[in-house]
């Protein structure tokens, strides 16, 4: 088992996340003790054996409620299973399902993510917009975080709700290149790659990163960066300007890679408004109780404002 995941960590570091920092820092953390041969039941957060997604009858509303949590990865494969998270592929097929009920009067995406791997976020989102009608919301609700590609998914929908306690953002992304290459020489490892193609082995773990390499993989970054933030402006309906904008010299901005909390995700534009997942559920379903609720909410926040 080491040495698979040994292999994955490898994968890991020449791959473009969308993801929070500390989340990655999180991951990788426990890959390193599974490496090390740590016993598998440790571990919190293994993919648990249930639906991504169920239909609600709640008075005279059908609701179809969506759970997009953990990392974010195209598929389910071992290292969902160790970190836990939501396979794109499976993410997609129950989003679907939900948006072909003619009778759904909401879908609700609960939404409590670090981000993840890119493959399958920007196709996930154009699925999401792709399935907007004026007589059924799609919500998606950060309860508690959405970050990165989670952000990026969330965008997609008609309006971004966060818990009190939730954050949103950390747009960007990155990469990783570890050089092993002294620790392989301390090991009286010599690795020699036998290939055809000018290429092909450039960027690998086993040597300094040279120049050439590290402007290609700058380039993809890149890539992926304007397509994230150039989408993220049009669902949010502002410039692309102020999504990428600095923090620290920007009035207006969307984080720089940064997260916010509800409150101050709301001010900036990055989210429509803060209330906990059940009061958005009783919003959804018409409730008297979710009209109190609104009620109260909007007590609060003129209360906030004296």
């Amino acid at each position: 088992m080491p040495h698979k995941i040994a292999r994955i960590l490898r994968g890991v570091s020449q791959s473009a996340w969308f993801i929070e920092p500390r989340k990655a820092e999180q991951i990788l953390a426990v890959l390193e003790l599974r490496a090390a041969g740590q016993p598998r039941a440790e571990f919190e957060g293994a993919i648990a054996a249930r639906s991504l997604g169920q239909a609600l009858r709640v008075g005279s509303k059908n609701l179809h409620v969506l759970r997009l949590h953990g990392t974010i990865m195209p598929r389910a494969n071992m290292m969902m299973e160790m970190s836990g998270g939501t396979s794109m592929e499976q993410f997609q097929a129950a989003f679907r399902e939900a948006a072909g009920d003619l009778e759904a009067s909401a879908i609700l995406i609960e939404v409590d993510s670090g981000g993840g791997m890119v493959d399958l976020v920007p196709e996930t989102a154009a699925l999401i917009r792709a399935a907007k009608r004026a007589d059924r919301p799609i919500i998606a609700h950060v309860n508690t975080m959405a970050a990165s590609a989670a952000y990026w998914l969330a965008s997609a929908a008609d309006e971004i709700v966060v818990t009190p306690s939730g954050s949103v953002g950390s747009i960007g992304v990155y990469m990783m290149h570890d050089d092993v290459s002294e620790m392989l020489k301390a090991e009286g490892i010599v690795r020699t790659f036998i290939s055809e193609g000018p290429r092909k082995v450039e960027g690998n773990p086993f040597e300094p990163l040279g120049a050439d390499a590290r402007a290609a993989l700058q380039a993809e970054v890149r890539y992926f960066y304007e397509m994230f933030t150039s989408d993220v402006a049009v669902a949010r309906g502002v410039p692309v300007s102020v999504v990428r904008a600095d923090p620290v010299s920007a009035e207006q901005h969307f984080g720089g890679g940064r997260t916010y909390p509800a409150h101050e995700a709301v001010r900036l534009g990055m989210a429509d408004r803060v209330a906990t997942f059940d009061e958005t559920l009783a919003r959804l379903s018409g409730s008297a109780t979710g009209q109190r609720r609104r009620r109260a909410d909007i007590e609060r926040r003129r209360l906030a404002l004296i």
